[in-house]
């Protein structure tokens, strides 16, 4: 009576499987997400026991549509009991047996290869999907989908490209969850122009989602189409649609870097009184730096003033200085310096401090703290040679040993004696004799400022042209080769350089940081440590051609052998500063 009843709950237990079975490939026209947990149902409660006997008797099952049946329900079973390599048996079973229709073994491979992906096996899992492609049915998305899931885990990138490109290629439409799967794929693996083509699917089914807005203009980024990408924010912004600091800043950027920097600094004067970034000491400097080149001059001077105060920075005191020197504000510019010199500046800073306090001194009628001021300014590297000039136009006594030996009064670096100007009236000590014609000659042989820089990595794109040519589009070459550098799996480390090599092409580079790669025309370029005489400059001053020239004679006239090798430094990003290298031997 045992074996007849067991026979019987067997028999049962098939039964209904054969009922279940044609309802689960009624459903295989619809894309699973994931695998349904609970396959039993109803029929797993209380059926623990007819599932133990089934899976004891599956191999003596012989008639291929009871065995593909019976075996599938085990893997079900298997799944929602989490044994996925049970599940992974019965499957294989299921699909050896040849019992089922191709639309029911298209669905078991597609559980199948879900499996596979819950175990980790991301290569049985696209061999699986595959199978299931090949079989000559319509396709449906989600199959692809799966695909390219498997093949990008593999890290198979071009596979992923191919997968995801076969949707369209069956002619097969996404809903709005399998456009951003797709999307994600797409854009992981660095296919733009694909991902473009997804973004502008989605913006026209969900318009008012601002993450589209943005990723659409970040991928145009990515294509080097700064216009196309430029558009975008800006229609979005007409559209009121949100827009974060960052996406901000980079609108405000793209008006820079397309030739608009008035359009950018009033972005950015309008961000900031609205609090939509912050109105930092260094988003003021950057405010100064669009309005100089927009070439408004009042509003350059108002933001750098801000700037200054906020930050502290001596090198934007001394730029407000600058302006305030070409605007002819004489008591504005001395009080600028003095509240530049109230700490101890950086020592690179000195020289030029002391030469922009004497102006300003001189042109007030101090004419003796002038004096002081210029000599201090000839005592460091810098702005040594100005200063010897200043000291010749005004017919200045020469400077006595004492004056010559340390710099005193309220612009100091680490060494030095700080003072208020009032303590430095020293009445002129003339000097006759050898003395006088030795500092004379100090003076007017100024010693060029000489240091040595450490060595680099650059990233740069090489130039046939001349250096007074090329120099007009380094803003606009500069741009391309930071974009490019980040292409190539590295970030900027340093200031714009141009390297100049005997014998070789002129080389724009940047100071690479991380593991860019060399790719078409952008190279790399190791270089060891460099000394050299330097020179800096100001967008004001004489160009970069004339001052190397007069440079070249100074460093010769000084004794130094030039070795051939020079450097142009573009510092301060929109800071309107070069720094002069030459190497010397």
């Amino acid at each position: 009576m045992l074996i007849r009843a067991r026979r019987y709950q067997l028999a049962v237990l098939l039964a209904l499987l054969c009922w279940w079975a044609p309802l689960a490939a009624q459903e295989s026209g619809q894309y699973r997400s994931r695998i349904q947990l609970d396959p039993l149902g109803e029929l797993g409660k209380g059926s623990e026991m007819s599932v133990a006997e089934l899976e004891a008797s599956i191999d003596s099952i012989k008639e291929p549509y009871a065995k593909s049946s019976a075996s599938r329900f085990l893997a079900r079973h298997s799944v929602q009991q989490g044994d996925y390599a049970s599940a992974i048996d019965y499957y294989r079973q299921a699909l050896l047996a040849r019992g089922l229709s191709d639309v029911a073994n298209r669905e078991m491979l597609r559980e199948l290869a879900q499996v596979y992906l819950l175990n980790e096996d991301y290569r049985e899992a696209a061999i699986t999907l595959q199978r299931a492609l090949d079989i000559k049915l319509q396709a449906e998305p989600g199959d692809f989908l799966l695909l390219a899931q498997a093949q990008y885990r593999l890290g198979d990138y071009v596979a992923v490209v191919a997968a995801l490109d076969g949707i369209e290629a069956n002619g097969l439409s996404l809903d709005v969850r399998q456009l951003r799967q797709a999307l994600a794929l797409y854009y992981r693996v660095g296919a733009y122009q694909q991902s473009e083509l997804i973004l502008q699917r989605l913006l026209a089914l969900e318009p008012g989602q601002p993450s589209h807005w943005h990723q659409l203009a970040g991928v145009y980024l990515q294509q080097n189409k700064r216009r196309a990408a430029l558009d975008q924010l800006t229609l979005a912004l007409e559209k009121r649609v949100p827009f974060t600091a960052a996406e901000l800043q980079l609108l405000i950027d793209l008006h820079a870097v397309t030739g608009n920097p008035y359009t950018a600094a009033t972005l950015l004067q309008e961000a900031m009184a609205e609090g939509g970034v912050p109105a930092s000491a260094a988003n003021q400097r950057k405010l100064f730096e669009l309005w100089l080149q927009a070439r408004e001059r009042n509003r350059a001077k108002t933001a750098l003033q801000r700037a200054a105060r906020g930050s502290g920075d001596t090198e934007l005191f001394l730029y407000l200085a600058q302006l305030q020197m070409e605007d002819q504000q004489w008591q504005a510019m001395l009080t600028t310096l003095l509240g530049a010199c109230e700490q101890r500046l950086q020592d690179r800073h000195v020289s030029r401090a002391n030469l922009l306090l004497g102006v300003s001194l001189f042109k007030l009628g101090r004419d003796e703290e002038a004096r002081r001021a210029f000599i201090n300014a000839t005592l460091v590297g810098g702005a040594n040679a100005q200063a010897g000039e200043w000291l010749e136009f005004m017919q200045a006594a020469a400077p006595s040993p004492e004056e010559a030996r340390l710099v005193r009064g309220p612009c100091v670096g680490s060494e030095g004696k700080q003072g208020s100007l009032q303590k430095q009236k020293v009445p002129a000590q003339p000097v006759t004799g050898p003395a006088a014609s030795s500092a004379a000659e100090q003076i007017a042989i100024a010693q060029p400022a000489i240091k040595t820089v450490s060595g680099a990595r650059f990233f740069y794109s090489a130039h046939s042209e001349d250096l007074a040519d090329l120099l007009p589009d380094i803003q606009a070459l500069a741009v391309r080769l930071n974009l490019s550098l980040v292409k190539a799996g590295g970030t900027a480390d340093g200031p714009l350089t141009l390297l100049v090599l005997p014998g070789e092409d002129l080389r724009l580079a940047l100071p690479a940081r991380g593991a860019p790669q060399a790719r078409g025309r952008y190279r790399l370029h190791n270089a060891p440590q460099f000394r050299c005489a330097w020179l800096r400059l100001e967008q004001a001053e004489a160009d970069p051609v004339g001052a190397v020239t007069s440079l070249q004679e100074q460093v010769l006239a000084a004794g130094y052998s030039l070795s051939g090798e020079m450097r142009l430094v573009f510092a301060g990003g929109g800071t309107p500063s070069v720094e002069i290298q030459l190497g010397i031997e």
